[in-house]
């Protein structure tokens, strides 16, 4: 059974978007005015459409769309960090030290 969508925007509102890998806007929270908006309500995503600029698909569990900057750069940095943490491990003396004082395994965001 689907549930609710929650979409915080309307047809108008300039938002910020995250792009999905390997775009290459990836990396950049980008500056978007929403020119419509398509829901699905059995899937719960929404096709969100631009003044200009590539359309997404957003939604609950993979958000693309967001009302600040700060909020679309951290999505960005936690996606960065979820892919690349396999393939890291960081050094004692430059990482976040586990309570036990160990390496960290992962990378970690301080403040």
């Amino acid at each position: 059974m689907a549930t609710a969508l929650t979409i915080d925007y309307s047809v108008g509102d300039t938002v910020y978007v995250t792009y999905p890998f390997p775009d290459s806007l990836y990396f950049t929270p980008t500056s978007r005015v929403v020119s419509k908006i398509e829901l699905t309500a059995a899937a719960d995503v929404a096709t969100v459409s631009f003044t200009s600029g590539n359309q997404v698909i957003d939604s609950d569990s993979t958000q693309r769309v967001y009302l600040t900057e700060t909020l679309a750069a951290t999505a960005i940095v936690s996606d960065v960090v979820t892919r690349s943490a396999a393939a890291v491990a960081l050094d004692s003396t430059t990482s976040i030290a586990s309570t036990a004082g160990n390496a960290s395994t992962t990378l970690g965001r301080i403040g």
